[in-house]
This record gives structure tokens, C-alpha cells and sequence, in this order.
């Protein structure tokens, strides 16, 4: 009898990571029907580029209750990291500090869960299990309110279950887990450390299995250099840097990713250009607004918006495409503190990272510094294979350097990317089928 398999897609980075890594088309090879789970607002762009034969798409409506809201934020404050006492400082307004204290051990976790399960009472998709009779649900984003829910609805009707950590900050960033499922995947070593000893999930649940998206770099033959910078308006007898912003939604006042840019105008030789790869989902308005800079050829790269507000992303094969050849023949990536780094590293390019806030002097809440005393990124510099730059004569020291040797740390990003991704095998996707394959017939 052929099986069918929920996942969801409820997170703009997960049809990137998952969906469009070639994984749909050995569920259906193996006879595996695959119902994905997507946002309602989403509903035609999943249609229109995952639906097929054996392959459905299931629009729904979610939005968080009271209970929701609450057990959210008791697992955010049932968790004590690094990152979140930053973040407590900052973006929390100091809320949550007295109950950390009382909720991040073993018995915190336990009730929290514990108030998750008995108070998870209102079947939300009694009517989609019915309908497909699921022989398994895959929550591809196991911290997002939608998969939490449906995790629940799986586990009460004893429907097998997998989770995963959608990103390499998750962990340290978004509280416990609140429900677990009978497997759980993730990146790396790392972030199964991080499911053990900061989460308390048995280690017998969890498997390593890569970042599936990471296989079409292995695929791709890159050749066409002429018409990677036509396409973005670039001079072909100069070589490409290329730059990252933070965006606007994490500073106050963003004047840093445009300084950052000013200073790397005075500073890269002039057989330099430099491609601003804009973030899909937000503004970096002071650099989008601010004038030509006189020495070296700016030009603006962003993903193709899929819908009418730019906060509502996606991205598609194309996109992700588009990305691997803008790494591909950068010859020096600067860089904000954003996954890009770890596609950076993948791609053997040269990583800077800003670590000072510009021609501005900013006290250490409100500077873009603290971001790399997150705990996700404290292993990626102190791995050797980025260089954090936390002034700006330390910054042109370092453009100089690799300018003049791209080759500096190449040892040390080698390795970086092997913590970080998993494996450099190109095997990825099968990886994770093979994990999803073994639940399912357990």
C-alpha cells in the first residue's frame, strides 16, 4: 500500500533547503505520497512549484492563541544561553529574567512540556489527517507554532514523528522544544550537542544529516562567468566582491551597512567591483537610498519577490541558483552575521565579518558586535576560518590581506564548513530520505 508523509513548510528557508533539493522526487519514485504543509497566504506558490503527481499541497490558516503565546514564551524563558540573555537585554526588554532562573533545568523543561501536552486539546487538522491518513508528519521548522501543533496532533494519534532543527541558531535562540517526536534531525555535530545538553533530548533520536540544499553546489558546473555579470550589470575585467548587510529589523538607525559599503569603496583596488546582495525579506533603506560612491562600480542584487509585502519571502530554485553563481565567482565575501557565511565557507571563499558599527560609535546593546557573541557564531570565529573585524583599521587590514592572497585560511574554511554543514559529500538529500524512509518503515 503506498504511504503518504506530511511535511511542512512553514518557513520561507525551508522550500530552499528541503523542498527544492530533489528530495520530492524520491518520495514519489519510492511511492511515498507527500502532502506539504504551507501557510494559506503561501498557498499558490507552493502549488505552482512543488505540486505534481504524488506530490500535494495543503494551504491552512494558523494563528497563535493565547496558549500559544504563552507556552512560547515559558520556552523561551525555560532556556539560558548566551544568545538569549542578549537578546533579553535587547529585543525582550528584560522580560523573562526572574522565571529563567526558575524554569532552565531539567524540571523548568519537563513542566513546560508536560503543560504542552495536557493542554493541547483543540485538533486544528482533524479534518487534514482524516482526508490523507498520514503514515508519518515531517516538522521541517520543530520550534514553529504550525509544526508544533501538527507534531502534537501526530504524537496524540500515535502517527509517526519526525522533527528538525530548521537553522544553526534555533537551539540557542527559540527556547526548548516543546514536543518531541520520535526522531529528530539536525545540521551538524554541533546542534546535536546543543539537542543533548541544552534541550535534554536522548541522543538515541537523533540523527546527523547535512543541509540538503547544499547538494546542488556539488552539482552545478559553473563556466559561464560572462553571463553571471551581465546579468547583474557587472564589468567583466573586474573582479567581484561581495557584500552582506544586516538589514534594518536588527538596528536601530542602520547607518552601518551603508558605512561599511563607503569604506569598502575606499579601500578595494579599482579592478574591484562590488556586488550588495540585499536581504529578500527586509530594507537596508540608508545604502538602497544613499548616493553613487565615486571609486568603485555598487550594484544591488535582491531575490525576486514572490508577493505584494516584502516581509512575505520565498525563495525558488531560481533564486537559490542564482545565489550558488554569486559565490561562486565573488572573489571576497564581507559579511553581516547571516547563514551566508556557512555558504560561504562551503564555497571556499574568503569571509570577512563587520564587527564594528561603521563611522559610528554605539554602546555594545545596541551595536551590531553583540550578534557574534551569539552562541552559534562564537564556534565559526573561533574556528579560524572568518576574520572578525571589530575596527575599522583592522577591517581594510583584512581586505588588503585577502586581496593579495585569497587563498589565506583556506585549511581553516575547509574545516569551518565541515563543522558546520555536516558533510561535503554532495549526498545530502539522500541522506535525509534515507532517515525519513527508515522512520516511516520502523
Amino acid at each position: 500500500m503506498k504511504k503518504t508523509i506530511f511535511i511542512t513548510s512553514c518557513h520561507p528557508l525551508i522550500s530552499r533547503n528541503i523542498l527544492s533539493s530533489g528530495i520530492l522526487d524520491l518520495f514519489v519514485k519510492n511511492e511515498i505520497k507527500v502532502v506539504i504543509i504551507a501557510p494559506k497566504n503561501k498557498e499558490s506558490f507552493f502549488k505552482e512549484s512543488f505540486e505534481r503527481d504524488g506530490v500535494v499541497v495543503e494551504g491552512i490558516e494558523f494563528k497563535n492563541t493565547k496558549r500559544e503565546n504563552l507556552l512560547k514564551y515559558l520556552s523561551l524563558t525555560a532556556l539560558n544561553t548566551k544568545t538569549l540573555y542578549i537578546k533579553r537585554k535587547t529585543e525582550m526588554k528584560g522580560s523573562g529574567m526572574y522565571l529563567t532562573y526558575l524554569l532552565s533545568n531539567k524540571i523548568g523543561h519537563k513542566f513546560v512540556r508536560f503543560l504542552e501536552r495536557v493542554s493541547y486539546k483543540n485538533k486544528k487538522f482533524d479534518k487534514l489527517f482524516e482526508q490523507y491518513k498520514p503514515d508519518c508528519v515531517f516538522a521541517t521548522d520543530i520550534q514553529s507554532e504550525i509544526d508544533i501543533a501538527i507534531l502534537n496532533e501526530g504524537n496524540s494519534s500515535g502517527i509517526k514523528t519526525i522533527g528538525m532543527v530548521r537553522s544553526w541558531d534555533n537551539l540557542t535562540s527559540k527556547g526548548i522544544i516543546r514536543t518531541i517526536p520520535n526522531r529528530l534531525f539536525v545540521w551538524n555535530n554541533i546542534i546535536k550537542d546543543e539537542a543533548k545538553d541544552l534541550q535534554g533530548i536522548n541522543e538515541s533520536i537523533i540523527s546527523i544529516v547535512g543541509i540538503p540544499h547544499y547538494d546542488d553546489y556539488k552539482k552545478n558546473v559553473f563556466t559561464n562567468r560572462k553571463e553571471f555579470i551581465e546579468k547583474i550589470g557587472g564589468d567583466q575585467n573586474k573582479k567581484l566582491a561581495l557584500f552582506i548587510p544586516l538589514g534594518d529589523r536588527y538596528l536601530r538607525k542602520n547607518t552601518v551597512d551603508r558605512d561599511i559599503v563607503d569604506i569598502l569603496d575606499k579601500t578595494l583596488p579599482n579592478d574591484y567591483q562590488l556586488l550588495v546582495r540585499l536581504p529578500p525579506g527586509d530594507y537596508v533603506r540608508e545604502l538602497e537610498n544613499s548616493p553613487k560612491f565615486p571609486n568603485i562600480k555598487v550594484m544591488y542584487d535582491r531575490a525576486k519577490p514572490k508577493f505584494d509585502n516584502i516581509k512575505i519571502t520565498e525563495i525558488d530554485k531560481d533564486d537559490d541558483i542564482h545565489l550558488a553563481h554569486t559565490l561562486f565567482w565573488s572573489e571576497l565575501v564581507i559579511s553581516s552575521p547571516s547563514t551566508l557565511v556557512l555558504d560561504s565557507a562551503y564555497m571556499d571563499k574568503p569571509i570577512i565579518l563587520f564587527g564594528f558599527d561603521g563611522y559610528e560609535k554605539r554602546e555594545y546593546f545596541d551595536s551590531i558586535r553583540r550578534y557574534y557573541d551569539y552562541n552559534n557564531f562564537i564556534p565559526v570565529i573561533e574556528s579560524g576560518g572568518v576574520k572578525l573585524a571589530e575596527s575599522m583599521r583592522q577591517f581594510k587590514d583584512y581586505v588588503e590581506e585577502y586581496v593579495k592572497n585569497p587563498s589565506l585560511d583556506k585549511d581553516k574554511r575547509k574545516k569551518l564548513a565541515e563543522m558546520e554543514t555536516g558533510f561535503l559529500d554532495g549526498k545530502n538529500t539522500e541522506r535525509l530520505f534515507n532517515a525519513i524512509l527508515e522512520s516511516i518503515n520502523k
